[in-house]
């Protein structure tokens, strides 16, 4: 899961930098890329791919598909810090839909654990107008947070499927799908890649595809909730990196609300830790 998280970050500093080229056609090749590398590794014989559960496989791919182009989306809108501490405070989504389906313990400390991460999220998504209005969510912070519960959905269905399925097909899954919601956007979007684009276009392809399959492998060990805290380096990562590399802006509030996302996420992972 730790070494998901430094590939994913990997990945999207290059989607910022890479921003010029366009979400669809970021989420179209990232997508294509994923599915050349899996079917290599098939065809060579060194991987099998097997699909048993094709119903919750497919609905894996839909709510899959859909977190990573709104992921894409949001970082070349929002910038990298910001766009990943939104979508990646799906682990409180997960926790929530984990309990529901899963039946997997949601304990008091986790329920006040996850509303003080909401409390963070708000504070990330908060954008200064005139006058004060608790409705001050722009349309792609709104977006970010919609791309959190499609990917808190996702993980669930991720840990599901590991009864009867394995992670090169869930992941598989993710890309097939994920291929053919963007594929017509990303054809009609105009706009020129170049040299330069091609790295950058196959750096992400081939990062994601490290960083998801370690993290579908990572999920069949342990339930949603403590996967989806560990896979919040990430989210560390993208934010330093964000200011860092990207001069993207550091204010007080922005800094409070990822605090408070990354602090309510780690706290329940090591009240997890105690208690075993």
């Amino acid at each position: 899961m730790a070494l998901a998280s430094i590939f994913f970050c990997i990945a999207g500093c290059l989607v910022k930098a890479g921003s010029y080229i366009g979400a669809y056609k970021l989420a179209f090749f990232r997508f294509v890329i994923g599915l050349g590398l899996i079917a290599t590794a098939a065809l060579s014989g060194r991987a099998k791919l097997v699909f048993i559960n094709k119903k919750l496989l497919f609905l894996r791919g839909l709510t899959g598909g859909t977190a990573v182009f709104i992921t894409l989306l949001c970082i070349t809108k929002l910038g990298l810090g910001k766009g990943i501490v939104l979508i990646n405070s799906y682990p409180i989504f997960a926790s929530i839909i984990s309990a529901v389906f899963l039946k997997e313990r949601l304990r008091l400390f986790d329920i006040t654990a996850i509303l003080t991460a909401m409390v963070g999220i708000y504070f990330v998504a908060y954008e200064k107008q005139q006058g004060f209005s608790l409705l001050v969510f722009g349309r792609y912070e709104l977006l970010a947070v919609l791309g959190a519960v499609a990917a808190g959905v996702a993980v669930t269905l991720i840990r599901k499927l590991h009864d009867t399925d394995n992670s090169l097909a869930i992941y598989f899954s993710q890309c097939v799908v994920g291929m053919w919601l963007v594929i017509g956007p990303a054809f009609s979007s105009k706009g020129d890649v170049g040299l330069k684009g091609v790295f950058i276009l196959l750096g992400i392809g081939v990062s994601v595809t490290i960083g998801q399959l370690l993290m579908t492998e990572g999920f069949k060990y342990v339930p949603v909730k403590t996967g989806s805290l560990l896979l919040m380096l990430e989210t560390v990562l993208c934010y330093i990196a964000g200011v860092a590399i990207f001069s993207e802006p550091l204010t007080a509030t922005c800094l409070l609300g990822t605090a408070l996302v990354i602090g309510a996420c780690s706290v329940v992972l090591l009240r997890r830790k105690l208690d075993h």
